[in-house]
């Protein structure tokens, strides 16, 4: 009896490691096979301010990997491209069919962008640059081999005297960036870039990078803001559930635009803009939600649902900093009386884009859908999980914001049975 247990005992032992072996066989078969579908992107940049613009040039280590993209040069933004393999310019579409070792795209981008008369959205000067990745590098349509997916690194070759260079991504080394983006199998730099004589104050806030940078004598407020960030950061990830590797905020003085704008890991915001408005909404705040939720409305050619993904920023804008113990409740109250006389003349939400009083009447139709949620689920639920699911869809309409709701408390939500969305 003692010799069989003891046999069986072995024969399990043998089948474990023959297991272990097979599994290790596959584990190496298959980090090969990723490796061999993986091919090496590289971005180089180089600055120049005299043309107020950059030369970039796009390598890539293997071109029967990825054959062939496409983008649309319709605007004219790029210009003097050239590259190996076969490269055909038609109706302001550029088709570019790679060689099958190592292929090189090069073209010059102006960056400097005016946004309306006076106010600038990109600028390139003498001694600083601040512009989006987005702008640098043209949204591509790829056709590459089943599986392949690209390695990416972002490089910048900076003017003579420009000390440094920041991104939304994470450094590798010096002047060169990681780009990594899941979403996407050729990854794209996209997001707030600034270069040049700049100044930046940089934090760790909760496993998340955070820096702030402006061009040196701008008059943003850098440390106001990352002191800002510590406070209200642990609300931001309980609302939205999610901690990036790293921030970028952005900001200059006229002749930028005056405003706020994000992009997915950055956002810049005008160096004469307040932390906290007089209304005692966040225009730092406001921009961080759109960037963290990445939620835009609907459009059809009867409504605009813009006034989703905007009121959902304003709502968060002060929500955040109440929940942080940035404000009493009395000042909250406050506030959403405030947007209500000012968004009092507003018939309808649907009908144009979410700008001032339209904004201002959505938050509170979302506070009352809160209240709503919160009530009707014995406070099992708010806001948060609504969003948490628009956050899934991104592009949302009025009836994506109902479903949403209507798979936490039921049907007949009274909130969104409003004039106001007829």
């Amino acid at each position: 009896m003692f010799f069989l247990s003891g046999y069986l005992s072995g024969l399990l032992r043998s089948a474990a490691l023959c297991l272990s072996l097979m599994l290790l066989s596959l584990s190496v078969h298959a980090a090969e096979a990723l490796k061999d579908n993986t091919y090496q992107l590289n971005y180089l940049v180089k600055l120049i301010p005299e043309r107020e613009g950059a030369s970039v040039q796009i390598s890539i280590d293997n071109g029967s990997l990825l054959r062939k993209l496409r983008f649309d040069n319709a605007d004219g933004v790029y210009s003097e491209i050239q590259g190996n393999g076969k490269l055909t310019i038609k109706n302001k579409q550029v088709f570019w069919e790679l060689p099958a070792g190592d292929a090189k795209l090069t073209y010059f981008v102006k960056l400097t962008h005016e946004r309306s008369e006076g106010k600038f959205d990109a600028r390139v000067t003498k001694e600083w640059a601040l512009f989006r990745g987005d702008d640098l590098i043209p949204s591509v349509e790829t056709f590459e081999v089943s599986g392949a997916r690209a390695i990416a690194k972002l490089e910048f070759i900076l003017p003579e005297g420009w000390p440094g260079v920041e991104t939304g991504w994470p450094r590798d080394k010096g002047n060169v960036f990681i780009i990594d983006n899941p979403e996407r199998l050729f990854d794209r730099p996209i997001g707030w870039m600034i270069a040049g004589k700049i100044g930046t104050r940089r934090a760790t806030v909760n496993k998340t990078s955070i820096a702030v940078s402006a061009p040196a004598g701008e008059g943003l407020r850098r440390m106001d803001a990352l002191t800002f960030f510590n406070f209200v950061w642990p609300e931001v990830h309980s609302a939205f559930n999610v901690t990036p590797k790293k921030l970028l905020v952005v900001g200059a003085d006229d002749p930028m635009w005056r405003g706020g704008l994000s992009a997915s890991n950055s956002l810049f915001l005008h160096s004469d803009r307040p932390l906290v408005s007089e209304n005692g909404t966040s225009p730092l705040l406001h921009e961080l939600t759109h960037m963290f939720t990445r939620i835009r409305g609907a459009t059809t050619a009867k409504t605009n649902d813009d006034w989703i993904a905007e009121g959902i920023a304003e709502f968060y804008s002060f929500e955040l900093l109440y929940r942080a113990d940035g404000m009493t409740k009395a000042r909250r109250t406050k506030i959403v009386k405030g947007l209500a006389e000012w968004g009092a003349d507003v018939k309808h939400l649907r009908a144009t884009k979410s700008t001032g009083p339209v904004t201002a009447r959505a938050v509170v139709l979302l506070d009352e859908l809160d209240k709503e949620i919160r009530k009707r689920s014995k406070n099992k639920h708010n806001l948060d999980d609504v969003t948490r699911q628009l956050m899934v869809i991104r592009k949302v309409s009025l009836d994506d914001l109902r479903k949403a709701t209507e798979k936490l408390i039921g049907p007949k939500i009274e909130a969104l049975n409003s004039p106001l969305l007829k």
